[in-house]
């Protein structure tokens, strides 16, 4: 079955079903997050107000399969999209929902005139081979750095 690929709604419903979803896949291996209800609506409520934010949901026979969410960003060579997040209900994984909502996104940026789409994700999983089956290189010239704050 194909999914139909809409809108991704930051009103109050598509929020929460956004949020359960977003808590349930990350909460899981790979990723072994820690996310509520709470902490995970207030992430894409954040994406989502981002200006330049874009965001794709997935539904299969009206429930949310699958979501995508990023920003479009001007950069000196172009305009590019960094995709912040793409989560799929794990009942739904292997079935074409990442890949029907990769390729929604990728038509509406090159309608919208972006020139490329990036994005992190973590090394040797699942993630990581979709991504580069669908394209996505590796960029050996740029290392994620982090620190952690004392409180």
């Amino acid at each position: 079955m194909t999914p139909t690929i809409e809108a991704f709604l930051s009103d109050s419903a598509g929020l929460a079903a956004g949020a359960r979803l977003y808590r349930d896949v990350f909460n899981e291996p790979p990723w072994n997050d820690d996310w509520t209800l709470e902490t995970a609506r207030t992430r894409l409520s954040q994406l989502l107000e981002t200006p330049g934010a874009r965001g794709y949901a997935a539904r299969l026979e009206g429930d949310l399969a699958g979501l995508v969410v990023g920003t479009e960003e001007r950069w000196d060579d172009g305009s590019k999209f960094y995709v912040r997040e793409l989560c799929v209900d794990p009942a739904h994984q292997r079935r074409g929902v990442a890949t029907a909502l990769m390729d929604h996104l990728a038509e509406e940026l090159r309608r919208a005139g972006v020139d490329s789409i990036y994005l992190l994700t973590l090394r040797d999983t699942a993630a990581h081979a979709f991504y580069e089956k669908r394209g996505f290189d590796l960029d050996d010239r740029t290392v994620l750095l982090s620190r952690r704050l004392e409180r």
